[in-house]
């Protein structure tokens, strides 16, 4: 997708935001509309049936009173993401057989992004091209800006952080282990610290952030890195 006939996007990683047309949308009404958007914005390129939807924005209520949600956050939905003065608007939620199907016009998507990157990493590992690996890996952490719809606590939410989450922590694995294998310590340093970011309890990135700091000579900080492993590690 060309970058000139991007006009809209949504991100969801590290919070929630769609803009249509450099218009970022914040009309969304009580209910779950947003949190409907959010779902079929995850299930992108496939239609998802309405009871789908019901068991997972209501798995409390029961089937006839669910149906009734659905309508009204998908009737909410579509007044939010209406652009004013048009007549249809670059992201749509379309009804198509007993469900629904988002539909978007250049619409860029972070998770779509970060997931085409990781991909792209993987063919070049597998191809033995590391440093294509590593500029693939590198690409695709600079839209991982944070825990996939941290706000968002439903399990379906709940599941695809995580396995976000655990993308970005291998990404940050590989680029350190390309970089310990050039003694590039620094580097290494840099990508343990953000794995942290990702993951405040990986003890991984504790072992190689002692271990970098003991090879440049830094020994104070290499026994800091170790305490505060062992303290944090403690409270798992």
């Amino acid at each position: 997708m060309s970058d000139i006939a991007v006009t809209s996007s949504a991100e969801l990683l590290g919070g929630f935001r769609i803009t249509i047309d450099g218009r970022t949308v914040t009309n969304w009404r009580a209910g779950k509309s947003q949190a409907l958007v959010q779902y079929l914005l995850l299930h992108r390129g496939r239609p998802v049936s309405r009871d789908t939807l019901r068991s997972a924005l209501w798995p409390h209520l029961p089937p006839s009173a669910g149906v009734t949600s659905v309508k009204a956050a998908v009737h909410g939905a579509r007044r939010a993401l209406c652009v004013p003065g048009e007549r249809h608007s670059p992201v749509r939620i379309a009804s198509v057989d007993g469900g629904y199907l988002l539909q978007a016009d250049h619409l860029r998507i972070d998770v779509a992004t970060f997931e085409r990157r990781m991909t792209a990493a993987t063919a070049a590992v597998a191809g033995g091209d590391r440093t294509l690996a590593a500029g693939h890996l590198r690409r695709a952490l600079e839209v991982y800006r944070g825990d996939l719809l941290p706000n968002q606590d439903a399990e379906w939410a709940v599941a695809e952080r995580e396995w976000c989450r655990v993308r970005a922590l291998h990404a940050l694995r590989l680029l350190s282990d390309l970089a310990l294998d050039t003694g590039d310590w620094w580097a290494a340093i840099r990508w343990n610290r953000r794995a942290l970011e990702v993951d405040p309890y990986d003890p991984a990135a504790f072992t190689v952030l002692a271990d970098c700091h003991r090879r440049l000579g830094i020994t104070g900080a290499a026994l800091r890195w170790d305490e505060l492993a062992q303290s944090r590690l403690a409270q798992v």
